[in-house]
Protein backbone atom coordinates (compact mmCIF):
# COMPACT_ATOMS: atom_id res chain seq x y z
CA UNK A 1 0.00 0.00 0.00
CA UNK A 2 1.57 3.30 -0.91
CA UNK A 3 -0.12 6.54 0.28
CA UNK A 4 1.40 10.22 -0.96
CA UNK A 5 1.93 12.69 1.57
CA UNK A 6 -0.31 15.12 -0.84
CA UNK A 7 -3.60 12.89 -0.19
CA UNK A 8 -3.20 11.83 3.39
CA UNK A 9 -5.48 14.95 4.21
CA UNK A 10 -7.86 13.87 2.00
CA UNK A 11 -8.27 10.12 3.33
CA UNK A 12 -11.35 9.64 4.65
CA UNK A 13 -9.74 8.89 7.73
CA UNK A 14 -10.47 10.83 11.08
CA UNK A 15 -7.55 13.17 11.39
CA UNK A 16 -5.99 14.58 14.72
CA UNK A 17 -4.23 17.88 13.78
CA UNK A 18 -1.16 18.60 16.65
CA UNK A 19 1.41 21.47 16.80
CA UNK A 20 4.76 19.97 17.90
CA UNK A 21 5.39 20.07 21.60
CA UNK A 22 7.59 18.02 23.87
CA UNK A 23 5.13 17.64 26.41
CA UNK A 24 2.10 17.18 24.21
CA UNK A 25 0.79 13.59 25.15
CA UNK A 26 0.36 11.89 21.85
CA UNK A 27 3.90 12.97 20.61
CA UNK A 28 5.14 11.70 23.58
CA UNK A 29 3.30 8.03 22.72
CA UNK A 30 4.52 8.19 19.32
CA UNK A 31 8.11 8.97 19.98
CA UNK A 32 8.05 5.99 22.76
CA UNK A 33 6.38 3.38 20.21
CA UNK A 34 8.19 4.28 17.02
CA UNK A 35 11.60 6.18 17.78
CA UNK A 36 12.37 5.25 21.69
CA UNK A 37 16.14 3.66 20.99
CA UNK A 38 16.49 6.33 18.05
CA UNK A 39 15.79 9.75 20.15
CA UNK A 40 16.81 8.40 23.77
CA UNK A 41 19.30 6.05 22.92
CA UNK A 42 20.20 2.80 25.55
CA UNK A 43 21.72 2.97 29.20
CA UNK A 44 24.63 1.70 27.72
CA UNK A 45 25.18 4.28 25.57
CA UNK A 46 24.94 6.65 28.29
CA UNK A 47 26.94 4.94 30.43
CA UNK A 48 29.56 5.57 28.04
CA UNK A 49 28.45 9.24 27.26
CA UNK A 50 28.63 9.94 31.05
CA UNK A 51 32.41 8.75 31.31
CA UNK A 52 33.10 10.68 28.39
CA UNK A 53 31.57 14.08 30.12
CA UNK A 54 33.49 13.24 33.26
CA UNK A 55 36.17 12.78 31.57
CA UNK A 56 35.99 16.25 29.58
CA UNK A 57 35.44 18.41 32.68
CA UNK A 58 37.00 16.84 34.93
CA UNK A 59 34.34 17.08 37.46
CA UNK A 60 34.01 14.17 40.36
CA UNK A 61 31.65 12.98 43.07
CA UNK A 62 30.76 14.39 45.03
CA UNK A 63 29.10 16.84 43.93
CA UNK A 64 25.67 17.99 42.30
CA UNK A 65 24.39 17.64 38.48
CA UNK A 66 21.37 18.93 37.09
CA UNK A 67 20.10 16.85 34.30
CA UNK A 68 18.15 19.22 32.12
CA UNK A 69 15.35 17.63 29.81
CA UNK A 70 16.57 13.61 31.22
CA UNK A 71 13.99 12.41 28.90
CA UNK A 72 14.00 8.60 29.97
CA UNK A 73 16.73 9.36 32.89
CA UNK A 74 19.58 6.89 31.31
CA UNK A 75 22.09 9.53 32.10
CA UNK A 76 20.73 10.22 35.30
CA UNK A 77 20.89 6.99 36.48
CA UNK A 78 24.48 6.44 35.40
CA UNK A 79 25.74 10.28 36.68
CA UNK A 80 23.97 8.53 40.21
CA UNK A 81 25.85 5.93 39.96
CA UNK A 82 29.08 7.78 39.59
CA UNK A 83 28.17 8.68 43.13
CA UNK A 84 26.77 12.37 41.74
CA UNK A 85 23.54 13.92 43.23
CA UNK A 86 21.62 14.59 40.80
CA UNK A 87 18.48 16.75 39.53
CA UNK A 88 16.84 15.74 36.60
CA UNK A 89 13.73 17.30 35.00
CA UNK A 90 11.73 17.24 31.62
CA UNK A 91 8.63 18.55 30.62
CA UNK A 92 7.83 15.30 29.16
CA UNK A 93 5.65 13.09 32.12
CA UNK A 94 5.40 9.82 29.97
CA UNK A 95 9.45 10.23 30.15
CA UNK A 96 9.53 10.71 33.57
CA UNK A 97 7.34 7.65 34.46
CA UNK A 98 9.57 5.58 32.91
CA UNK A 99 12.57 7.53 34.08
CA UNK A 100 11.07 7.24 38.09
CA UNK A 101 10.39 3.44 37.29
CA UNK A 102 14.38 2.44 36.26
CA UNK A 103 15.45 4.31 38.89
CA UNK A 104 13.24 2.33 41.85
CA UNK A 105 14.73 -0.97 39.62
CA UNK A 106 17.91 -0.02 40.15
CA UNK A 107 17.85 1.12 43.59
CA UNK A 108 18.63 4.56 42.52
CA UNK A 109 17.62 7.61 44.50
CA UNK A 110 17.15 10.45 41.94
CA UNK A 111 15.08 13.93 42.40
CA UNK A 112 12.83 14.09 39.05
CA UNK A 113 10.57 16.57 38.46
CA UNK A 114 8.40 17.78 35.23
CA UNK A 115 9.33 21.24 34.42
CA UNK A 116 11.41 22.99 31.75
CA UNK A 117 14.84 24.67 31.40
CA UNK A 118 12.63 28.47 31.89
CA UNK A 119 11.37 27.03 35.57
CA UNK A 120 15.09 26.14 36.72
CA UNK A 121 15.29 28.30 39.74
CA UNK A 122 18.50 27.58 41.39
CA UNK A 123 22.00 29.28 42.73
CA UNK A 124 25.36 28.18 42.90
CA UNK A 125 24.35 24.36 43.55
CA UNK A 126 25.46 22.69 40.42
CA UNK A 127 29.06 21.38 39.29
CA UNK A 128 27.89 20.47 36.34
CA UNK A 129 24.75 20.81 33.91
CA UNK A 130 23.83 18.11 31.46
CA UNK A 131 21.62 18.82 28.41
CA UNK A 132 21.54 15.81 26.24
CA UNK A 133 19.92 15.85 22.98
CA UNK A 134 20.01 19.45 23.28
CA UNK A 135 17.42 20.46 20.99
CA UNK A 136 16.48 24.49 21.08
CA UNK A 137 14.36 25.26 17.72
CA UNK A 138 11.46 25.75 19.58
CA UNK A 139 12.58 28.51 21.22
CA UNK A 140 13.93 32.21 20.03
CA UNK A 141 17.31 33.44 20.50
CA UNK A 142 16.28 35.61 23.65
CA UNK A 143 14.38 32.89 25.20
CA UNK A 144 17.77 30.65 24.74
CA UNK A 145 19.67 33.22 26.53
CA UNK A 146 17.11 33.47 29.32
CA UNK A 147 17.92 29.78 29.67
CA UNK A 148 21.29 29.52 29.34
CA UNK A 149 21.71 32.52 32.35
CA UNK A 150 19.03 30.27 34.66
CA UNK A 151 21.97 27.44 33.60
CA UNK A 152 24.60 29.78 34.55
CA UNK A 153 22.69 30.81 37.87
CA UNK A 154 22.24 27.35 39.43
CA UNK A 155 26.21 26.57 38.54
CA UNK A 156 28.50 27.26 41.02
CA UNK A 157 31.57 29.22 40.05
CA UNK A 158 33.86 27.24 38.07
CA UNK A 159 31.16 25.09 37.10
CA UNK A 160 30.20 23.05 33.74
CA UNK A 161 27.92 23.35 31.42
CA UNK A 162 28.31 20.10 29.00
CA UNK A 163 25.67 19.21 25.88
CA UNK A 164 25.55 17.26 22.59
CA UNK A 165 23.08 19.60 20.31
CA UNK A 166 20.61 17.66 18.22
CA UNK A 167 18.42 20.47 17.23
CA UNK A 168 17.77 21.12 13.61
CA UNK A 169 21.50 22.27 12.76
CA UNK A 170 21.36 25.82 10.32
CA UNK A 171 21.40 24.32 6.79
CA UNK A 172 20.41 26.32 3.59
CA UNK A 173 16.75 26.87 1.98
CA UNK A 174 15.43 23.43 0.70
CA UNK A 175 12.92 22.51 -1.52
CA UNK A 176 10.03 20.31 -0.31
CA UNK A 177 11.37 16.57 0.12
CA UNK A 178 8.85 13.66 0.73
CA UNK A 179 8.88 10.50 2.11
CA UNK A 180 7.14 8.02 3.87
CA UNK A 181 8.14 4.61 5.39
CA UNK A 182 5.82 1.45 7.06
CA UNK A 183 5.97 1.54 11.07
CA UNK A 184 4.58 -1.78 13.25
CA UNK A 185 1.14 -0.59 12.43
CA UNK A 186 1.05 2.44 10.39
CA UNK A 187 2.69 4.06 7.37
CA UNK A 188 4.77 7.20 8.50
CA UNK A 189 4.62 9.94 5.36
CA UNK A 190 6.58 13.26 6.12
CA UNK A 191 7.18 16.86 3.91
CA UNK A 192 10.34 18.90 4.97
CA UNK A 193 11.61 21.72 4.24
CA UNK A 194 13.36 24.70 5.06
CA UNK A 195 13.49 28.50 4.61
CA UNK A 196 16.41 30.98 5.74
CA UNK A 197 15.56 30.62 9.44
CA UNK A 198 13.48 27.45 10.03
CA UNK A 199 12.89 23.96 9.13
CA UNK A 200 9.49 22.81 8.53
CA UNK A 201 8.14 19.35 9.13
CA UNK A 202 4.82 18.01 8.36
CA UNK A 203 4.18 14.19 9.50
CA UNK A 204 1.90 12.23 8.91
CA UNK A 205 0.82 8.65 10.98
CA UNK A 206 -1.75 6.71 8.91
CA UNK A 207 -3.53 3.73 10.55
CA UNK A 208 -5.35 1.60 7.82
CA UNK A 209 -6.89 -0.19 10.51
CA UNK A 210 -8.74 1.80 12.20
CA UNK A 211 -9.32 4.62 10.02
CA UNK A 212 -7.13 7.48 11.99
CA UNK A 213 -4.62 9.73 11.02
CA UNK A 214 -2.44 11.81 13.44
CA UNK A 215 -0.98 14.87 11.76
CA UNK A 216 1.78 16.92 13.46
CA UNK A 217 3.25 20.03 12.17
CA UNK A 218 6.61 20.87 13.36
CA UNK A 219 8.09 24.53 13.01
CA UNK A 220 12.15 24.91 14.15
CA UNK A 221 14.30 27.39 14.12
CA UNK A 222 17.66 26.74 12.97
CA UNK A 223 20.93 27.25 15.29
CA UNK A 224 24.49 27.25 14.25
CA UNK A 225 27.03 26.14 16.31
CA UNK A 226 28.78 30.12 16.00
CA UNK A 227 24.93 31.33 16.77
CA UNK A 228 24.77 29.24 20.24
CA UNK A 229 28.36 30.16 21.05
CA UNK A 230 27.44 33.77 21.15
CA UNK A 231 24.37 33.06 22.80
CA UNK A 232 26.63 30.91 25.38
CA UNK A 233 28.89 33.98 25.87
CA UNK A 234 25.73 36.31 26.06
CA UNK A 235 24.77 34.58 29.15
CA UNK A 236 27.80 35.06 30.72
CA UNK A 237 29.74 31.68 29.76
CA UNK A 238 33.42 31.44 29.36
CA UNK A 239 35.70 28.83 27.82
CA UNK A 240 34.01 27.44 25.24
CA UNK A 241 34.57 24.93 23.24
CA UNK A 242 33.08 22.83 20.44
CA UNK A 243 33.65 19.62 18.53
CA UNK A 244 31.64 17.66 16.17
CA UNK A 245 30.75 15.26 19.61
CA UNK A 246 31.88 15.12 22.89
CA UNK A 247 35.02 12.79 21.58
CA UNK A 248 36.03 16.59 20.77
CA UNK A 249 38.77 15.05 18.27
CA UNK A 250 36.79 16.68 14.77
CA UNK A 251 35.70 20.83 14.85
CA UNK A 252 32.31 21.40 14.90
CA UNK A 253 31.04 21.98 11.14
CA UNK A 254 28.12 24.11 10.10
CA UNK A 255 24.80 22.32 8.88
CA UNK A 256 25.54 19.19 10.88
CA UNK A 257 25.11 18.45 14.97
CA UNK A 258 27.58 18.97 17.34
CA UNK A 259 28.32 19.63 21.21
CA UNK A 260 29.87 22.17 23.26
CA UNK A 261 31.32 22.86 26.88
CA UNK A 262 31.86 25.59 28.59
CA UNK A 263 32.12 27.21 32.63
CA UNK A 264 31.05 29.48 34.53
CA UNK A 265 33.67 31.86 35.90
CA UNK A 266 35.11 32.30 38.85
CA UNK A 267 34.68 35.32 40.72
Amino acid sequence: MMINPEHADKMKNEITEIQWSWDHPIIQDLLLTYYREWLFNTPEIATNMVEKIMLLSGVQPPGQIVDIGCGLGYHSIAFAQKGFQVLAFDPGDKYLEIAKDSATRKGIDISLTKMACADLNESERFSLAWAGWYCPGQLSPSEIVHDFKRIFNALIPGGWFVSNVAGKPKIPPMKKVRNWRHLSDCYALSEKWADETHFHEHSWFVYPNTKKTIKIIEVERMYGFNELVSLLAQAGFTDISTAKDLNGQEPAQEGTYFAFWCRKPYI
